[in-house]
Protein backbone atom coordinates (compact mmCIF):
# COMPACT_ATOMS: atom_id res chain seq x y z
CA UNK A 1 0.00 0.00 0.00
CA UNK A 2 1.15 3.59 -0.92
CA UNK A 3 0.72 5.56 1.65
CA UNK A 4 1.38 9.60 1.43
CA UNK A 5 3.95 11.07 3.68
CA UNK A 6 1.50 13.67 5.06
CA UNK A 7 -0.09 10.75 6.91
CA UNK A 8 2.12 10.50 9.45
CA UNK A 9 1.74 14.05 10.60
CA UNK A 10 -1.97 14.44 10.31
CA UNK A 11 -3.06 11.55 11.92
CA UNK A 12 -3.72 11.66 15.60
CA UNK A 13 -5.23 9.31 18.41
CA UNK A 14 -8.48 7.98 16.85
CA UNK A 15 -10.67 5.15 18.68
CA UNK A 16 -9.80 2.04 17.40
CA UNK A 17 -12.52 -0.93 17.54
CA UNK A 18 -10.84 -3.91 18.78
CA UNK A 19 -12.80 -7.27 17.30
CA UNK A 20 -12.36 -10.79 18.37
CA UNK A 21 -10.74 -13.04 15.50
CA UNK A 22 -12.96 -16.25 16.13
CA UNK A 23 -16.32 -14.79 15.51
CA UNK A 24 -15.99 -11.28 15.29
CA UNK A 25 -17.29 -9.94 18.56
CA UNK A 26 -16.46 -6.46 19.54
CA UNK A 27 -13.93 -7.10 22.35
CA UNK A 28 -13.55 -3.23 23.22
CA UNK A 29 -12.52 -0.02 22.03
CA UNK A 30 -9.58 1.77 22.81
CA UNK A 31 -7.25 4.58 21.55
CA UNK A 32 -4.35 4.80 19.55
CA UNK A 33 -2.53 6.68 16.83
CA UNK A 34 0.37 5.77 14.34
CA UNK A 35 3.08 6.43 16.93
CA UNK A 36 1.45 4.23 19.73
CA UNK A 37 3.02 1.10 20.76
CA UNK A 38 1.22 -2.37 20.87
CA UNK A 39 2.38 -2.71 24.45
CA UNK A 40 0.39 0.06 25.48
CA UNK A 41 -2.51 -0.55 23.03
CA UNK A 42 -2.25 -4.05 24.99
CA UNK A 43 -2.34 -2.38 28.66
CA UNK A 44 -5.62 -0.60 27.37
CA UNK A 45 -7.21 -3.54 26.38
CA UNK A 46 -6.08 -4.73 29.73
CA UNK A 47 -7.59 -2.12 31.48
CA UNK A 48 -11.12 -2.34 29.67
CA UNK A 49 -11.50 -6.50 29.33
CA UNK A 50 -8.99 -7.91 32.45
CA UNK A 51 -7.35 -9.78 29.81
CA UNK A 52 -3.65 -9.94 30.99
CA UNK A 53 -1.01 -8.75 28.15
CA UNK A 54 0.75 -11.54 28.06
CA UNK A 55 -2.85 -13.22 26.85
CA UNK A 56 -3.23 -11.09 23.94
CA UNK A 57 -1.99 -10.79 20.56
CA UNK A 58 -3.30 -8.25 18.22
CA UNK A 59 -2.96 -8.29 14.28
CA UNK A 60 -4.66 -6.96 11.43
CA UNK A 61 -5.69 -9.28 8.51
CA UNK A 62 -2.19 -8.98 7.06
CA UNK A 63 -0.36 -8.62 9.65
CA UNK A 64 0.51 -10.11 13.28
CA UNK A 65 1.95 -7.40 15.44
CA UNK A 66 4.85 -7.39 18.02
CA UNK A 67 5.03 -5.78 21.72
CA UNK A 68 7.66 -3.68 20.61
CA UNK A 69 5.88 -2.30 17.37
CA UNK A 70 3.92 0.71 17.25
CA UNK A 71 0.31 0.51 15.30
CA UNK A 72 1.60 2.52 12.34
CA UNK A 73 -0.22 4.61 10.15
CA UNK A 74 -1.80 2.03 7.67
CA UNK A 75 -5.07 0.78 9.49
CA UNK A 76 -6.22 4.13 9.57
CA UNK A 77 -5.05 4.99 6.12
CA UNK A 78 -7.07 1.67 5.30
CA UNK A 79 -10.00 2.56 7.08
CA UNK A 80 -10.33 6.14 5.26
CA UNK A 81 -10.19 4.02 1.94
CA UNK A 82 -12.88 1.79 3.55
CA UNK A 83 -14.54 4.55 4.71
CA UNK A 84 -15.08 2.92 8.28
CA UNK A 85 -13.35 3.25 11.70
CA UNK A 86 -10.07 1.95 11.90
CA UNK A 87 -10.24 -1.55 13.97
CA UNK A 88 -7.91 -4.48 14.45
CA UNK A 89 -8.66 -8.00 15.12
CA UNK A 90 -7.53 -9.94 18.76
CA UNK A 91 -6.78 -13.40 19.85
CA UNK A 92 -7.07 -14.27 23.79
CA UNK A 93 -4.06 -17.20 23.96
CA UNK A 94 -4.31 -20.13 25.94
CA UNK A 95 -2.24 -20.50 28.93
CA UNK A 96 0.48 -22.59 26.73
CA UNK A 97 0.38 -20.23 23.84
CA UNK A 98 1.11 -17.36 26.18
CA UNK A 99 3.64 -19.28 27.51
CA UNK A 100 5.78 -20.25 24.11
CA UNK A 101 5.02 -16.23 23.27
CA UNK A 102 7.14 -15.69 26.24
CA UNK A 103 9.83 -17.58 25.63
CA UNK A 104 9.79 -15.99 22.63
CA UNK A 105 9.83 -12.75 23.27
CA UNK A 106 13.04 -13.76 25.61
CA UNK A 107 14.87 -15.39 22.98
CA UNK A 108 14.50 -12.67 20.54
CA UNK A 109 15.69 -10.17 23.45
CA UNK A 110 18.56 -12.11 23.56
CA UNK A 111 19.64 -12.24 20.49
CA UNK A 112 18.82 -8.28 20.05
CA UNK A 113 20.17 -6.86 22.97
CA UNK A 114 23.34 -9.19 23.71
CA UNK A 115 23.97 -10.85 20.19
CA UNK A 116 22.92 -14.82 21.20
CA UNK A 117 23.28 -16.94 18.30
CA UNK A 118 20.47 -19.50 17.57
CA UNK A 119 22.61 -22.01 18.15
CA UNK A 120 23.57 -20.74 22.16
CA UNK A 121 19.33 -20.97 22.71
CA UNK A 122 17.48 -23.55 24.39
CA UNK A 123 15.92 -26.39 22.18
CA UNK A 124 12.30 -25.19 22.91
CA UNK A 125 13.24 -21.43 21.48
CA UNK A 126 14.84 -23.17 18.70
CA UNK A 127 11.32 -24.66 17.50
CA UNK A 128 9.60 -21.05 17.75
CA UNK A 129 9.42 -19.46 13.79
CA UNK A 130 9.32 -16.41 15.22
CA UNK A 131 12.40 -16.75 16.95
CA UNK A 132 14.29 -18.51 14.12
CA UNK A 133 13.20 -15.66 11.66
CA UNK A 134 14.55 -13.14 13.87
CA UNK A 135 17.60 -14.52 13.77
CA UNK A 136 18.05 -15.36 10.41
CA UNK A 137 16.46 -11.27 9.46
CA UNK A 138 18.70 -9.83 12.28
CA UNK A 139 21.75 -11.90 12.51
CA UNK A 140 22.60 -14.44 9.23
CA UNK A 141 20.77 -16.19 7.00
CA UNK A 142 23.01 -19.46 8.04
CA UNK A 143 21.05 -19.68 11.07
CA UNK A 144 18.57 -21.45 9.55
CA UNK A 145 20.75 -24.54 10.08
CA UNK A 146 20.33 -24.42 13.92
CA UNK A 147 16.29 -24.43 13.35
CA UNK A 148 14.16 -27.31 14.77
CA UNK A 149 13.20 -29.91 12.17
CA UNK A 150 9.37 -28.85 12.64
CA UNK A 151 10.74 -24.88 11.71
CA UNK A 152 12.40 -26.08 8.73
CA UNK A 153 9.57 -27.75 7.45
CA UNK A 154 6.83 -25.25 8.50
CA UNK A 155 6.07 -23.99 4.85
CA UNK A 156 4.98 -20.13 5.87
CA UNK A 157 8.45 -20.11 8.12
CA UNK A 158 10.33 -20.83 5.09
CA UNK A 159 8.86 -19.02 2.38
CA UNK A 160 9.38 -15.64 4.47
CA UNK A 161 12.60 -17.18 5.68
CA UNK A 162 13.21 -16.86 1.49
CA UNK A 163 11.87 -13.18 1.68
CA UNK A 164 14.97 -12.45 3.71
CA UNK A 165 17.78 -14.39 1.82
CA UNK A 166 17.45 -17.09 -1.01
CA UNK A 167 20.53 -18.53 0.50
CA UNK A 168 18.33 -20.23 3.27
CA UNK A 169 17.48 -22.63 0.17
CA UNK A 170 20.61 -24.82 1.61
CA UNK A 171 18.52 -25.31 5.11
CA UNK A 172 14.82 -25.69 4.38
CA UNK A 173 13.49 -29.01 5.05
CA UNK A 174 13.03 -31.73 2.48
CA UNK A 175 9.39 -31.94 2.82
CA UNK A 176 9.09 -28.31 1.97
CA UNK A 177 10.54 -28.46 -2.09
CA UNK A 178 8.19 -31.59 -2.11
CA UNK A 179 5.15 -29.61 -1.87
CA UNK A 180 3.74 -28.12 -4.87
CA UNK A 181 1.90 -24.59 -3.37
CA UNK A 182 5.54 -24.27 -1.73
CA UNK A 183 7.11 -24.42 -4.81
CA UNK A 184 5.03 -22.26 -7.05
CA UNK A 185 5.50 -19.53 -4.28
CA UNK A 186 9.05 -20.14 -3.55
CA UNK A 187 9.90 -19.69 -7.34
CA UNK A 188 7.75 -16.69 -7.33
CA UNK A 189 10.19 -15.02 -4.57
CA UNK A 190 13.57 -16.16 -6.61
CA UNK A 191 12.84 -17.76 -10.09
CA UNK A 192 16.22 -19.33 -9.83
CA UNK A 193 15.37 -21.51 -7.25
CA UNK A 194 14.05 -23.62 -9.40
CA UNK A 195 17.74 -24.79 -10.41
CA UNK A 196 18.45 -25.22 -7.27
CA UNK A 197 20.18 -28.84 -6.55
CA UNK A 198 17.62 -29.51 -3.56
CA UNK A 199 14.63 -28.89 -6.13
CA UNK A 200 13.19 -32.32 -6.71
CA UNK A 201 13.50 -32.49 -10.92
CA UNK A 202 9.69 -32.67 -11.57
CA UNK A 203 9.38 -28.85 -10.69
CA UNK A 204 11.54 -28.30 -13.71
CA UNK A 205 8.68 -30.21 -15.62
CA UNK A 206 5.64 -29.09 -14.52
CA UNK A 207 4.25 -25.76 -16.20
CA UNK A 208 2.79 -23.71 -13.60
CA UNK A 209 6.15 -23.74 -11.10
CA UNK A 210 8.32 -23.25 -14.07
CA UNK A 211 5.42 -20.17 -15.36
CA UNK A 212 6.24 -18.70 -12.24
CA UNK A 213 9.66 -18.55 -12.09
CA UNK A 214 10.07 -17.71 -15.30
CA UNK A 215 8.04 -14.46 -14.87
CA UNK A 216 10.13 -13.60 -11.81
CA UNK A 217 13.20 -14.30 -13.28
CA UNK A 218 13.45 -15.28 -17.21
CA UNK A 219 16.55 -17.40 -16.66
CA UNK A 220 14.80 -19.31 -14.64
CA UNK A 221 14.30 -21.20 -18.23
CA UNK A 222 17.89 -22.31 -18.81
CA UNK A 223 16.84 -25.27 -16.04
CA UNK A 224 13.27 -26.10 -17.70
CA UNK A 225 12.34 -29.07 -19.37
CA UNK A 226 13.16 -29.24 -22.99
CA UNK A 227 9.30 -29.61 -23.41
CA UNK A 228 9.01 -26.55 -21.59
CA UNK A 229 11.58 -24.49 -23.44
CA UNK A 230 9.44 -25.72 -26.43
CA UNK A 231 5.92 -23.96 -24.57
CA UNK A 232 5.32 -20.71 -25.99
CA UNK A 233 3.65 -19.59 -22.79
CA UNK A 234 6.37 -20.06 -20.92
CA UNK A 235 8.66 -19.29 -23.37
CA UNK A 236 6.73 -15.89 -23.66
CA UNK A 237 6.98 -15.23 -19.99
CA UNK A 238 10.84 -15.62 -19.67
CA UNK A 239 11.28 -13.07 -22.62
CA UNK A 240 9.41 -10.43 -21.33
CA UNK A 241 10.75 -10.73 -17.66
CA UNK A 242 14.54 -11.27 -19.50
CA UNK A 243 14.75 -10.62 -22.63
CA UNK A 244 18.13 -12.13 -22.99
CA UNK A 245 16.27 -15.49 -21.73
CA UNK A 246 15.34 -16.06 -25.68
CA UNK A 247 19.06 -17.69 -25.68
CA UNK A 248 17.06 -20.46 -23.45
CA UNK A 249 14.50 -21.23 -25.85
CA UNK A 250 14.05 -23.99 -28.50
CA UNK A 251 15.33 -23.24 -31.82
CA UNK A 252 12.01 -23.13 -33.22
CA UNK A 253 10.68 -20.52 -30.66
CA UNK A 254 13.85 -18.72 -31.95
CA UNK A 255 12.39 -18.25 -34.93
CA UNK A 256 8.81 -17.26 -33.63
CA UNK A 257 8.95 -13.54 -34.95
CA UNK A 258 6.69 -12.45 -31.61
CA UNK A 259 8.30 -14.60 -29.28
CA UNK A 260 11.81 -12.55 -30.71
CA UNK A 261 9.53 -9.05 -30.97
CA UNK A 262 9.19 -9.44 -27.29
CA UNK A 263 12.44 -10.61 -26.19
CA UNK A 264 14.33 -7.89 -28.30
CA UNK A 265 11.37 -5.06 -27.13
CA UNK A 266 12.80 -6.05 -23.57
CA UNK A 267 16.51 -6.29 -24.24
CA UNK A 268 17.80 -5.03 -27.69
CA UNK A 269 20.92 -8.06 -26.30
CA UNK A 270 18.34 -10.57 -27.68
CA UNK A 271 18.37 -10.08 -31.56
CA UNK A 272 21.61 -12.23 -31.40
CA UNK A 273 19.92 -14.88 -30.30
CA UNK A 274 17.34 -14.61 -33.07
CA UNK A 275 16.67 -17.55 -35.99
CA UNK A 276 15.53 -18.11 -39.15
CA UNK A 277 16.58 -14.67 -40.61
CA UNK A 278 15.19 -12.66 -38.09
CA UNK A 279 18.37 -10.77 -37.20
CA UNK A 280 18.04 -8.95 -40.65
CA UNK A 281 14.23 -7.95 -39.93
CA UNK A 282 13.66 -4.26 -40.25
CA UNK A 283 11.04 -4.49 -37.60
CA UNK A 284 12.94 -6.81 -34.92
CA UNK A 285 16.02 -4.14 -35.69
CA UNK A 286 14.05 -1.29 -34.78
CA UNK A 287 12.53 -2.73 -31.96
CA UNK A 288 16.20 -3.53 -30.68
CA UNK A 289 17.34 0.35 -31.20
CA UNK A 290 19.19 -0.55 -34.43
CA UNK A 291 18.59 2.16 -37.16
CA UNK A 292 19.48 0.36 -40.70
CA UNK A 293 22.30 2.63 -41.35
CA UNK A 294 23.83 2.11 -37.73
CA UNK A 295 26.47 -0.41 -37.16
CA UNK A 296 25.48 -3.59 -37.07
CA UNK A 297 24.93 -4.44 -32.99
CA UNK A 298 25.19 -8.28 -33.72
CA UNK A 299 28.82 -7.32 -34.83
CA UNK A 300 29.53 -5.29 -31.87
CA UNK A 301 27.90 -8.03 -29.67
CA UNK A 302 30.61 -10.50 -31.17
CA UNK A 303 33.56 -8.29 -30.79
CA UNK A 304 32.32 -7.98 -27.06
CA UNK A 305 32.31 -12.00 -27.09
CA UNK A 306 35.90 -12.23 -27.91
CA UNK A 307 37.04 -10.04 -25.58
CA UNK A 308 34.79 -12.25 -23.12
CA UNK A 309 36.61 -15.30 -24.42
CA UNK A 310 39.83 -13.51 -24.30
CA UNK A 311 39.68 -13.06 -20.59
CA UNK A 312 37.86 -16.16 -19.60
CA UNK A 313 41.81 -17.91 -18.82
CA UNK A 314 39.80 -20.67 -17.32
CA UNK A 315 37.76 -20.75 -20.21
CA UNK A 316 34.83 -22.19 -17.74
CA UNK A 317 32.30 -19.58 -19.61
CA UNK A 318 32.33 -17.09 -16.85
CA UNK A 319 34.63 -14.03 -15.57
CA UNK A 320 35.78 -14.48 -12.20
CA UNK A 321 36.96 -11.04 -10.36
CA UNK A 322 40.19 -11.65 -10.57
CA UNK A 323 39.97 -12.08 -14.49
CA UNK A 324 38.06 -9.09 -14.13
CA UNK A 325 40.33 -7.18 -12.48
CA UNK A 326 42.67 -5.34 -14.60
CA UNK A 327 39.28 -4.21 -17.08
CA UNK A 328 37.87 -3.02 -13.80
CA UNK A 329 41.11 -1.02 -13.05
CA UNK A 330 41.18 0.36 -16.35
CA UNK A 331 37.87 1.60 -16.36
CA UNK A 332 37.70 3.34 -13.26
CA UNK A 333 41.84 3.78 -12.19
CA UNK A 334 40.82 6.23 -8.96
CA UNK A 335 38.67 2.95 -7.10
CA UNK A 336 40.80 1.03 -4.71
CA UNK A 337 40.24 -3.20 -4.70
CA UNK A 338 37.43 -2.81 -1.77
CA UNK A 339 35.33 -0.91 -4.27
CA UNK A 340 35.87 -2.63 -7.23
CA UNK A 341 35.12 -5.43 -5.63
CA UNK A 342 31.52 -3.92 -4.62
CA UNK A 343 31.28 -2.89 -8.19
CA UNK A 344 32.08 -6.39 -9.34
CA UNK A 345 29.46 -7.28 -7.47
CA UNK A 346 26.92 -4.92 -8.86
CA UNK A 347 27.88 -6.60 -12.13
CA UNK A 348 26.83 -9.60 -11.03
CA UNK A 349 22.87 -9.44 -11.50
CA UNK A 350 23.09 -13.21 -10.83
CA UNK A 351 24.53 -12.87 -7.41
CA UNK A 352 26.02 -16.39 -8.24
CA UNK A 353 29.81 -14.93 -7.75
CA UNK A 354 30.61 -15.04 -11.28
CA UNK A 355 30.11 -12.84 -14.72
CA UNK A 356 28.29 -14.57 -17.49
CA UNK A 357 28.94 -13.25 -20.92
CA UNK A 358 25.41 -10.83 -20.89
CA UNK A 359 26.17 -9.84 -17.29
CA UNK A 360 29.77 -8.88 -19.24
CA UNK A 361 27.68 -7.60 -22.47
CA UNK A 362 25.39 -4.91 -19.74
CA UNK A 363 28.62 -3.28 -18.51
CA UNK A 364 30.70 -3.07 -21.73
CA UNK A 365 27.18 -1.25 -23.04
CA UNK A 366 26.64 0.83 -20.14
CA UNK A 367 23.58 -1.55 -18.98
CA UNK A 368 21.61 -1.15 -22.67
Amino acid sequence: MSIPVSWYAGVRELAVGVFNFEDGAHVCEVKAGPKTAIHALKAEIETNTGIPIREQQIFTHCHKFKDDEKVGVGLFYEAQEQDRAPKVHFKRLTQEEAVRAEVGRVAIAKIKRDGARLADLQEDCRELPEVVLFAVSHTNPAELQYASAAVKSDKEAMLEALSFSSSCMYYIGAKCWQDRDFMTRAVSIDGLLLGAEMVPQIWRSDPEVVMYACEQHGFALKVASEELKDNRAVVMAAVNQRGTALMYASEQLKSDYYVVLDAVRNSKMAIVHAKGGLRDDANLRAASGQRPADAKMVEKVMKIKAKFHELDTNHDGFLSYNEMETVLKKGHPDMDDKDLRVLYGEMDTHKDGQLDFHEFCDYVLGGA
